[in-house]
C-alpha cells in the first residue's frame, strides 16, 4: 500500500499505538470479567476500545487524505504564561521566517533543536483572541519529530582557505 510508504513514520506509529492501547484495554476487561464476573468493567473497557477505534479511524482518514500540515524548523524561543496549559513555541524555518506555534506543555521541545511538527489541516477562522484560538484548536497537533540539534555551518573568514574534513 502506498499509504505506508508515503506517510510519515510518526503518524503510523501513533496510529498503531492508539490501536494497541484499545486492544489492550479490551483484553484486560475480558480477563477481568472472566475472573471476577464484573460486567461494568467489561463495558468500560469496551467503551475505551470503541473510542480508540474511532480515534484511529479519524487518524487513518487524515493520513490517507493527506489532511495534515508539516511545519519544520529550529526552536528559537519558548514562552509560557503561568496557569495556562499551552506555551508559545517560536520556530525559524530554513528561509529565516519565524512562526509561533501554540503547543501543549506536555510537548517536549527544547531551544536549539530542529523539529518537524504535524498538524491537522483546519478550516476554522481565527477569532482574534489567543486564548479562544488555542482552546478551539487543542487537538490539532498530530505529532512531532525531533530532527537533532541545530548545527549551523561556521562562517569562513575571507582569508581562511582551510577545509574541514
Amino acid at each position: 500500500m502506498d499509504i505506508w510508504k508515503d506517510c510519515p513514520q510518526i503518524l503510523i506509529h501513533k496510529l498503531f499505538l492508539t490501536l494497541l492501547i484499545g486492544v489492550g484495554c479490551l483484553l484486560v476487561g475480558i480477563a477481568y470479567f472472566c475472573f471476577y464476573h464484573d460486567f461494568f468493567f467489561l463495558v468500560l473497557s469496551a467503551a475505551v476500545f470503541i473510542s480508540t477505534l474511532i480515534r484511529s479511524a479519524g487518524l487513518y482518514h487524515i493520513m490517507t487524505q493527506r489532511r495534515y500540515e508539516v511545519v519544520e524548523g529550529v526552536c528559537i524561543r519558548i514562552s509560557a504564561k503561568p496557569l495556562r496549559r499551552f506555551r508559545k513555541v517560536y520556530i525559524m524555518d530554513a528561509d529565516g521566517r519565524e512562526s509561533a506555534l501554540m503547543l501543549d506543555k506536555q510537548a517536549k521541545v527544547k531551544i536549539g533543536f530542529c523539529y518537524r511538527f504535524f498538524f491537522k489541516q483546519d478550516s476554522r477562522p481565527s477569532l482574534g483572541s489567543e486564548y479562544l484560538d488555542t482552546s478551539l484548536s487543542t487537538d490539532r497537533l498530530l505529532g512531532l519529530e525531533e530532527l537533532g540539534e541545530f548545527a549551523a555551518p561556521l562562517p569562513q573568514k575571507s582569508g581562511d582557505h582551510t577545509t574541514t574534513p
